[in-house]
């Protein structure tokens, strides 16, 4: 069973690598398109995704070198369908008339590799059946097809990269990963009762205000923006043989302020972030924000995201003293506090910020009309 381990654990981590740089961009796509994010339906796919990498990653892994490959005796497939019937009443020493035999024939390898394959692709079917609303019939024939896949690129050498197959392509794996794509199928009346559904439609949202994710997932844009044009700002300076580091964190924090201060000036209460989660800022006491509250706002913001940030590295850069170690913990004190405030807020579905209140501003969610 350790041979398993190596395709379970790539494929987990492929997978997570996969959803980590995706889940922003479809968490974007969902609350512009449905006004929320579809919990329940982002966990499925990206399970789905999980199952498809892993079990593709049990029939290819691990991959041998090329030389142990050119080494290595041709492998001849099988086409008897069915041999691994007699396979498994030759070698695992099961007698039908003898329960004695019965337990330890199931640790043969000629038992317990036949039920891996059909294990395999069990859930395939219940995905298929459950989440996409296959046939039958359908189901067969997509099950059919995935175990071919599987088959061909074992046959193949990877489609070409391996000089020949390393691995034996075999009829009865193509008969039994599909029995267990159609297993799947007709189990999952019984397996969902426990699976959850996905949502459709709009998220119906009682409150006009802008949840914790969404303005956090604006701020992660409007942060890579500002960031990319540090970077220009820091190409020019070494372009013309300027010391960049000398104005870094001038430039950095600048930025900052100005890309904060000026957007929502011009864009009447939007940053580009906010443009696309399709969410603006506005004032509590009329909607019309005054230079004032997005003064308040932006120092908030940035001093505790940036501004405390850079200071802090600067103090690390001096000679230490109690002076400057009480000062470095007492500004990470204040982020960890921040950060945990939002998470405490985000935990109890708050809407509303300790900085809203400060300058008398609210963050809404762009109606109909205004998209």
């Amino acid at each position: 069973m350790s041979a398993y381990r190596v395709p379970i654990v790539s494929g987990i981590a492929i997978s997570l690598i996969l959803i980590y740089i995706s889940i922003i961009p479809v968490m974007i796509y969902q609350y512009r398109k449905y006004n929320g994010v579809l919990i329940k339906k982002n966990l499925v796919v990206f399970s789905f995704i999980l199952y498809m990498i892993t079990a593709w990653f049990m029939t290819i892994l691990p991959l041998p070198s090329m030389d142990e490959v050119a080494n290595m005796k041709d492998l001849v497939p099988n086409l008897t369908p069915f041999k691994f019937v007699r396979d498994f009443l030759e070698q695992s020493g099961f007698e039908f008339g003898n329960p004695k035999t019965w337990l330890s024939s199931l640790k043969s390898p000629s038992f317990y590799t036949v039920a891996f394959n059909l294990l395999l692709t069990l859930p395939f079917g219940v995905y298929l059946r459950k989440y996409f609303k296959f046939s039958f019939f359908k189901t067969l024939l997509f099950g059919l097809l995935l175990s071919l896949f599987y088959e061909i690129t074992q046959y193949t050498g990877i489609y070409g990269i391996y000089p020949k197959a390393y691995r034996l392509a075999d009829v009865d794996d193509l008969i039994v990963n599909t029995v267990g794509t159609v297993l799947g199928y007709l189990i999952t009346p019984i397996l969902g009762i426990f699976l959850p559904s996905v949502e459709k439609g709009v998220v119906n949202t009682k409150s006009e205000y802008a949840s914790i994710l969404r303005r956090g997932l604006a701020l992660v844009v409007d942060f890579a923006i500002v960031n990319i044009f540090i970077d220009v700002f820091k190409l020019i300076f070494h372009i013309f043989g300027i010391n960049v580091e000398i104005f870094h964190n001038a430039i950095t924090i600048g930025l900052y302020l100005l890309y904060f201060i000026i957007m929502p000036l011009i864009y009447d209460g939007e940053t580009f972030g906010m443009k696309l989660l399709k969410i603006k800022i506005i004032s509590i006491k009329n909607g019309k924000l005054a230079f004032k509250q997005i003064l308040i706002r932006t120092f908030i913001l940035v001093g505790v995201l940036v501004i405390l940030g850079i200071l802090n590295t600067g103090l690390s850069k001096l000679e230490q003293s109690i002076a400057t170690i009480i000062l470095g913990l007492s500004i990470d004190g204040i982020v960890v506090l921040f950060y945990l405030y939002l998470f405490i807020m985000f935990l109890r579905k708050k809407r509303i910020l300790f900085y809203d209140n400060i300058s008398g501003t609210r963050v809404v969610v762009l109606s109909k009309t205004e998209n």
